[in-house]
């Protein structure tokens, strides 16, 4: 909410957007929907995504510390990537460089997310979005696209342990280790951005395949995998009382 608030100030002070902000803004409020919906799987272009952060809680201060953002056209990767090192804004605390091995000097050089945000909404801009526990990094993008953009990511996404809650019929939580395995593939570079995306692609494909048609539409396999209940349709903040909620894979 203060978030949404933010925003209405800013626009009542008349700060104007610059123009690579409009664009960005445009490609949130410009999307189609109903289009995306239609597409087959195989035809729809897909960005399979992961973050790195200094914690849990980005409504209390936590920040990205890197993101990876890898583009499919269907079930095929495309060879498109956007991949970086972010700036927190925040010391990143001890026990969560332990985690993913990213220390202040490693992003005492990164750009800031408000830096790098047009790139990564240009990037999005009109995809499905694919990630484990995806509203989670998503709950951070739509942190920041509130604040600059005055809007949230209004693009389709699909949680891949949801997928798997569908595929295997239980409904336990599942890190990206568990589907990884369970699905045949082999994790490598695990708690890096970009690593973690590549394999989360990986079980996108295995199971994306194995539960639609061959003439699946991207609704066809939303329907299959509805968004979290824990983060809303569109992964905004969360309860409070679920604030501490939510995972990284």
């Amino acid at each position: 909410m203060s978030e949404l608030v933010g925003a209405r100030l800013r626009r009542s002070f008349h700060h104007p957007l610059s123009p690579r902000r409009r664009a960005s803004r445009g490609c949130c409020l410009g999307f189609d929907r109903a289009a995306l919906l239609a597409t087959p799987v195989n035809d729809a272009r897909i960005v399979v995504l992961d973050t790195e952060t200094t914690g849990m809680q980005p409504y209390a201060g936590d920040g990205l510390v890197e993101i990876a953002l890898i583009e499919y056209r269907g079930l095929v990767p495309t060879g498109r990537e956007f991949c970086s090192l972010i700036h927190p804004g925040r010391p990143i605390p001890p026990e969560t460089t332990a985690i993913h091995g990213l220390g202040d000097a490693d992003v005492v050089d990164a750009p800031s997310l408000e830096r790098v945000l047009d790139d990564v909404v240009e990037f999005l801009d009109g995809a499905l979005l694919v990630g484990h526990h995806i509203g989670f990094d998503l709950r951070f993008l739509n942190r920041a696209t509130l604040r600059h953009l005055h809007c949230q990511l209004p693009f389709p996404a699909l949680n891949t342990m949801v997928l798997f809650q569908a595929w295997t019929g239980r409904h336990s939580v599942f890190s990206l280790d568990d589907v990884a395995d369970a699905c045949g593939i082999t994790v490598t570079d695990r708690h890096n951005a970009r690593g973690d995306a590549l394999v989360c692609g990986e079980i996108f494909r295995v199971l994306a395949t194995s539960l639609t048609a061959p003439d699946a539409t991207v609704a066809d396999l939303l329907a299959i995998s509805p968004p979290d209940p824990e983060y809303g349709p569109h992964y905004s903040r969360p309860s409070a009382r679920r604030e501490g909620g939510g995972g990284t894979g």
